[in-house]
């Protein structure tokens, strides 16, 4: 453990990482390293000093059992797996972060070579970077790293270094430092993903503009029949840039915590139905049944109106974006132990138990089923989350009775005007004039 601690500590000092300054007792261990040397006691020395060598033996026996264990508790502490082997490349240490990626996850392997109990990706490239360092001969003992080493669903970065005494020119082995960069490579996946989407979704309005307006250049007003419906192709193709636009924009001010919010306490349910009432051409030109099902009495809630709206029409939106013709849509809204639920219910494809939680992350998109498309920026669903927790509600995806997703909202409600027992009537949505569909 001692040449283990040392050769840490000497790892951590030449990466001038933070965790080097928590390991200042090691001067202390290193002094005890080496056997004291004293004189020969004469015969005649008294027992008072006798017994203050002792203390003082004591002493250093303490300090050096308070070191190592707080090397041994910063070690365990650790996130980052390090491993530490001698010139041989035979372990004789390993922190737990750095045992779950053993070929036995949690096995001890100490004294078994390194490459021979790592996982096959890891072994390789451990073994490598071991072998570069016993290449250099002039000592400059440059760390060696290789970086996004897929191994199952985890992708690592691995750093070598060898640790060499700077007063006496000791080898201490070789350090290796694993570091898990799975959530790195994630998020620079989702961002890959949220430029291809939204490329695809700007790309597609701003075609029509330049063709619609490259038309309307060489026309005089009212010269053609089609003038009027070019300008309004114009016109619809510019609101949907600039509500995407706005959508970006509204969910980095959510992120950041800029955006202020205007609480006024609401009647919830009315919201449901302003949003499937808006929604109803939409589900009739698809054939898709929309229904809304309320609650006999309102349910009061402390929000901002226009953003609880918004999360009610984006929740609506996805439902029928990946609800196939002759589907089903359903608002339910429900009061629960004196809060506000509602959940959206639809017939599509659904969402793996597994990706539940992933459809609410930032650039995330889901796919139609059918085309395997992106659909949409990858914001919406995040933002709707960011919305609701702001609001001090809760929202999360489940399985619909309809076989597809169901998308749940909880708000502590204000007033309740009935029970949670209150009975549910349900409310057939008359069609009303075309909404625009909600930006993504």
């Amino acid at each position: 453990m001692v040449f283990a601690a040392v050769a840490l500590a000497a790892f951590l000092g030449g990466l001038n990482l933070d965790l080097a300054a928590m390991v200042g007792a090691l001067p202390v261990l290193m002094a005890l390293l080496l056997p004291p040397v004293r004189a020969r006691e004469p015969l005649g020395q008294s027992g008072a000093a006798n017994a203050e060598l002792r203390r003082g033996d004591t002493a250093r026996i303490l300090a050096l059992e308070l070191a190592v264990d707080r090397l041994r508790s910063v070690l365990e502490s650790l996130r980052e797996g390090v491993f530490v082997v001698d010139g041989g490349g035979e372990l004789v240490l390993a922190n737990p972060a750095a045992r779950t990626a053993l070929r036995q996850p949690n096995a001890d392997g100490i004294g078994a070579i390194l490459w021979d109990v790592l996982v096959p990706e890891l072994a390789a490239a451990a073994r490598l970077a071991f072998g570069s360092l016993a290449q250099d001969e002039e000592g400059i003992d440059q760390p060696v790293r290789h970086s996004s080493i897929a191994s199952g669903k985890r992708v690592f970065d691995l750093t070598a270094v060898r640790v060499r005494s700077r007063e006496s020119g000791h080898d201490f082995g070789t350090v290796f430092l694993l570091v898990d960069v799975t959530r790195s490579h994630e998020l620079s996946h989702l961002k890959d993903r949220f430029l291809s989407g939204i490329s695809h979704e700007l790309r597609t309005p701003l075609t029509n503009i330049c063709a619609y307006a490259e038309i309307l250049r060489g026309l005089m007003p009212g010269e053609s029949a089609e003038w009027p419906e070019f300008v309004r192709i114009v016109h619809d193709e510019s609101m949907q840039l600039s509500r995407l636009v706005d959508a970006v924009f509204d969910y980095a001010q959510l992120e950041s915590g800029e955006t202020e919010f205007v609480l006024a306490d609401v009647d919830a349910a009315a919201l449901v139905q302003q949003a499937c009432a808006a929604a109803s051409d939409r589900a009739m030109s698809a054939t898709i049944e929309l229904t809304c099902q309320l609650v006999d009495q309102p349910i009061f809630v402390s929000v901002d109106a226009n953003r609880l709206a918004y999360v009610f029409a984006q929740l609506l939106d996805n439902a029928l974006k990946f609800t196939p013709r002759g589907g089903r849509v359903r608002m339910l809204v429900e009061s629960r132990h004196g809060s506000f639920c509602l959940r959206v219910d639809d017939s599509g494809p659904g969402v793996e138990p597994d990706q539940r939680d992933e459809v609410f992350e930032k650039f995330s998109q889901s796919r139609f089923h059918l085309t395997d498309k992106p659909a949409g920026a990858g914001i919406g669903l995040a933002t709707c989350r960011a919305i609701v927790e702001r609001l001090s509600g809760t929202i999360h995806c489940d399985r619909s009775p309809f076989g597809g997703a169901s998308f749940v909202v909880v708000l502590p409600a204000v007033v309740v005007a009935r029970s949670a027992q209150t009975t549910v009537r349900e409310l057939e949505v008359e069609p009303i004039e075309a909404p625009q569909e909600a930006a993504e």
